[in-house]
């Protein structure tokens, strides 16, 4: 684990702008907890929090308004941005994080001399628990546990209390490093994305370029069908028989679908999203 700040930093100095590699960011969903959020984001003395909110009516409004209380009493330097989040599906929230990983330029694992970004795995939805940890394993990330010893949450009506959680400790999560797929594979997966799911051999082939000439040799020949297909399956067997994220039928006439796992790989591997929402 990176070295932390010292407990006795000094609370009235400005957050580390967005993206500079020194700057200690935290993400946490949040859920009904308010102990388990706040916290590890205290303890470290970070320079900025996301905090991952359900968009709309949401039963945890109450305590995203204690945790932001909190927050801004406490530590007068922290910049607090919330964010709207797809907290129950997976490829929303897997997205959502991309986004912070790439704002805060945390979007190579192996970058040196950068504090990762950590992720409280232990708070919001089973969902979010997951996608933060995937989110670790391919980007530079730190994903941790927050383990309680008591808690008093209500099981039918949350409420926020003067103590709703007693912090035992605060455990990193070992995570190892996920592999992504090249990008001419991606690129396969996001034609399929853009054509609805599905698209026949002749008409992929016809969409990523594989019918014309090679770049690195302008003057030799167009390829022949048999050669284009050839190129074309060069790029579905990994994706298929390694990856699974497609699916492709026998024959040159057949058609290659995207799998739930493809459509994943795409929050995961694809192109750059837009920026998040700006703070409140």
């Amino acid at each position: 684990m990176a070295a932390r700040r010292a407990s006795g930093a000094p609370s009235g100095r400005s957050a580390l702008p967005i993206g500079d590699p020194r700057a200690r960011v935290h993400v946490a969903a949040v859920g009904f907890e308010v102990e388990r959020v706040v916290e590890p984001i205290l303890k470290d003395w970070a320079d900025r929090v996301y905090l991952l909110t359900r968009d709309g009516d949401d039963a945890a409004a109450p305590f995203l308004k204690e945790i932001l209380r909190r927050l801004r009493a406490a530590h007068a330097g922290l910049e607090v941005r919330v964010e709207a989040t797809a907290i129950w599906d997976v490829f929303g929230a897997l997205g959502q994080l991309r986004s912070i990983f790439e704002r805060e330029r945390r979007n190579d694992r192996r970058a040196s001399g950068v504090l990762p970004l950590r992720v409280n795995v232990s708070t919001g939805t089973k969902i979010t628990a997951i996608a933060g940890t995937l989110a670790c394993m391919l980007w530079r990330g730190e994903p941790y546990y927050v383990q309680v010893s008591e808690s008093w949450y209500t099981r039918r009506i949350p409420r926020v209390r003067r103590v709703n959680d007693v912090v035992r400790r605060v455990e990193p999560v070992g995570v190892y490093e996920l592999r992504s797929p090249s990008r001419d594979l991606v690129e396969v997966l996001e034609a399929l994305d853009r054509a609805g799911g599905g698209l026949r051999k002749r008409d992929l082939i016809r969409r990523l370029g594989l019918d014309g000439r090679r770049p690195d040799d302008p003057r030799a020949a167009s390829p022949s069908p048999q050669a284009q297909h050839s190129r074309l399956r060069h790029r579905l067997e990994p994706l298929q028989n390694r990856w699974g994220f497609v699916e492709a039928d026998r024959g040159g006439r057949g058609q290659v679908r995207l799998t739930e796992q493809g459509r994943l790989a795409l929050a995961l591997f694809g192109g750059p999203r837009p920026a998040g929402p700006t703070p409140p």
